[in-house]
This record gives C-alpha cells, sequence and structure tokens, in this order.
C-alpha cells in the first residue's frame, strides 16, 4: 500500500479510536481537526511523488505553489470550523495541531528517502 493509503488508513483509525475512548463528545470536532491536515499532506505526497517521477525540474516550482496555498487554506479552514460550525475549539486546536506536525514530520521524512533514490536513480542513469 502507497503511503498516502496509509496515512488515510492510520489517521481515521486513530482519530476514531481516541474519539470513541477518550472524548466521545468530541469526536466530530476531533475528525474535523484531522481532516485539513490529511488531506493537505496526501495532496502533498501525491503531488511530489508524481512530479518526482515526471520532471523533477519542476519541483521547487510545484512544491512553492503547494506551500502558497496551504497558506492560504489552513486559516481559512480553521476559521470556517472554528466559528462557521461552531465546534470545540479545544478538541479541534489538540486534534488539528497533532495531526498537523505527525504529518508534516512524516512528509519530510518520506521526502527525503524519496529524494534519495531520486538522486542515486539519477546519478547512476
Amino acid at each position: 500500500m502507497k503511503l498516502s493509503g496509509i496515512l488515510v488508513v492510520a489517521c481515521l483509525t486513530s482519530c476514531a479510536t481516541i474519539a470513541a475512548w477518550l472524548a466521545p463528545a468530541e469526536a466530530s470536532a476531533a475528525l474535523v481537526g484531522m481532516t485539513a491536515p490529511l488531506v493537505a499532506g496526501v495532496a502533498t505526497i501525491l503531488l511530489v511523488e508524481r512530479t518526482t517521477r515526471t520532471d523533477m525540474r519542476r519541483l521547487t516550482g510545484r512544491m512553492t505553489l503547494a506551500f502558497v496555498a496551504k497558506m492560504l487554506f489552513y486559516p481559512a479552514y480553521v476559521v470556517v470550523a472554528l466559528i462557521g460550525l461552531q465546534l470545540d475549539p479545544v478538541a479541534f486546536l489538540i486534534s488539528f495541531t497533532l495531526y498537523f506536525v505527525t504529518l508534516h514530520l512524516t512528509e519530510a521524512l518520506y521526502f527525503k528517502s524519496l529524494f534519495a533514490r531520486a538522486s542515486s536513480t539519477n546519478a547512476v542513469g
């Protein structure tokens, strides 16, 4: 299974487990807090994998655009969740922060190995 699929399963399972056992009343806030980092993380992974396979020269530009998109997306998402959906701010922000940090660390480690493989393939080929 690809990393993106593993991340979706792991995040959904962990969020459901935590929400069911620790804070059933805050399950929706935890789920919404997890969703944005998961969607953005999987989209970034798929973008980088595809770009690495097709044209490494475009990687920096595409990652820069993805970064700018995330800078606009995340604040808007938080405002909609907290003001528009009126979710519990503590449960939402704890979930959002934990998944945001964990998924970004996972991305960084994965990209390090992906780029190392791509560099060694390009050096040999």
